[in-house]
């Protein structure tokens, strides 16, 4: 097992040591931020015909040719046709066929005229404007043409992406399977969110946040938390692992005497890949394979066991459901303050940002509460390790946690 390697290394470790999770069949209702198998082909056209754009009446283009509002020409009113009405209806020169939006075009019929520019008096439409042939018509196929690709292997499936498809004639799609992850937080010293908390004892919140960070992800979890007992901890694996894809440990990650992770994993020949990794926080994080299953021993400290879930956790997590590894965008911003680090070590830091006359910048959020730093960062600013300090007002690349109010500077 390797220790204490670089973050780059530990990263390509993790990546080449796990795996998709093979593919189903998902209707498009439940079908959303899953990763698409294969490519989609449209089998119908959409619209299936020609149909109106707009209320009106479906005309002779050339009969409204001299129409204006002080020259209006009365058309015949031949009938109406409204969506979902498939008759056949068939208009000649001199006549009308009142339509509603998404109606069938009648036979003959080449244009639209919107209804604003038109009344009907007697069985007469009179018509106050030009409507040039194709005006306010949606010609069969626009929208979605029978044999074309309409969605690409790789993709993630967006609601819009989803309507696209439905429309192509799809109720379902083939998808990779997100991964199902165990997360289980140990220490004697850990109590469930909501139960009383006696003197000594802390709430379970790295367990809490990891667990939002799959939902916002669509990766489904199971949770266990157990004391600082082997019996405990291996039993709480084992009873998890028939169903578990991926295991998320947190605490006990340093592995001395009294971190039990290791010792337990161990003894159920626990597959070591790294152990220790010069990034901070995150350091004391370490990554095997337990059964073939990906195996994450995840600090116990919040702020470290949040980054190394973010920035080695969750790359995997992403790769195992079908996803790029790259859970996070980046984005260009200038840098408000200066930052200092250690050569040799990747440093990640919570920033917050702002926009100045119309350019990104960003700030170390230096909060004195560590888990109000994490829960008010919007980004991280990355110290890399072959650097120990970046100066104030250096243009950087900066990874975002959330979706920003501002335009421009998005790799």
């Amino acid at each position: 097992m390797r220790t204490f390697i670089g973050f780059h290394e530990a990263l390509g470790l993790t990546l080449a040591h796990v795996a998709t999770c093979g593919v189903q069949e998902v209707a498009l209702l439940q079908a959303v931020g899953r990763t698409l198998a294969g490519d989609i082909v449209a089998c119908v056209d959409s619209p299936s015909i020609s149909t109106s754009r707009k209320d009106g009446f479906a005309v002779v283009s050339r009969d409204l040719d001299k129409a204006a509002a002080d020259a209006p020409v009365a058309l015949k009113l031949a009938g109406s046709l409204s969506a979902g009405d498939m008759r056949i209806l068939h208009i000649a020169p001199g006549a009308a066929v009142r339509v509603t939006t998404g109606a069938r075009l009648p036979d003959g019929a080449d244009a639209v005229l919107a209804e604003e520019f038109c009344r009907v008096a007697g069985g007469v439409v009179i018509c106050t404007n030009t409507a040039s042939a194709g005006r306010n018509i949606l010609p069969r196929g626009t929208d979605v043409t029978s044999g074309a690709m309409v969605a690409g292997d790789g993709e993630v499936l967006t609601a819009p992406l989803l309507g696209l498809i439905a429309a192509a004639g799809h109720g379902s799609v083939t998808a990779h399977r997100p991964p199902r992850a165990a997360v289980i937080a140990t220490g004697d010293e850990v109590v469930a969110p909501g139960e009383p908390l006696p003197a000594g004892k802390l709430y379970a919140s790295n367990m809490v946040e990891i667990c939002g960070w799959l939902a916002a992800f669509d990766i489904p979890f199971e949770t266990a938390i157990v004391r600082d007992r082997r019996e405990d901890i291996r039993a709480a694996i084992l009873s998890l692992l028939p169903c578990a894809d991926v295991f998320l440990t947190s605490g006990g990650a340093w592995g001395s005497e009294k971190d039990l992770i290791f010792q337990v994993v161990g003894s159920l020949q626990w597959q070591g890949v790294y152990h220790r990794v010069r990034m901070g926080p995150g350091k004391p994080v370490g990554f095997g394979l337990l059964a073939g299953k990906p195996f994450f021993v995840l600090p116990g400290g919040p702020p470290s066991n949040e980054m190394a879930f973010l920035q080695l956790a969750l790359p995997a997590l992403m790769k195992m459901k079908g996803a790029a590894p790259k859970p996070f965008p980046m984005a260009a911003a200038r840098l408000a303050e200066s930052v200092t680090g250690e050569v040799g070590w990747t440093d990640f830091i919570h920033a917050r940002l702002k926009v100045r006359d119309g350019e990104l910048w960003v700030s170390p959020a230096r909060l004195k509460s560590r888990l109000k730093s994490m829960a008010e960062k919007e980004a991280l600013i990355i110290l890399p390790e072959d650097r120990d300090e970046i100066p104030a007002d250096e243009s950087i690349h900066v990874q975002l946690l959330g979706p920003q109010p501002y335009e421009g500077g998005r790799l």
